[in-house]
């Protein structure tokens, strides 16, 4: 999974006509969850922290 900047992100999410899901985490486990959800759907995701 590439680290983008968020510009790159979401130039892409807006000509392929897609929503781009940003999640607050709190803790590891939440981080260890997300990733391993965008990895096994190879989507892109956005973590705040």
């Amino acid at each position: 999974m590439a680290l983008i900047s968020m510009r790159q992100l979401l130039d892409y999410a807006a000509e392929n006509s897609f929503g781009m899901p940003a999640f607050n985490v709190n803790n590891m486990e939440q981080v260890h969850a997300i990733m391993q959800a965008a990895e096994e759907t190879d989507s892109p995701v956005i973590m705040q922290g």
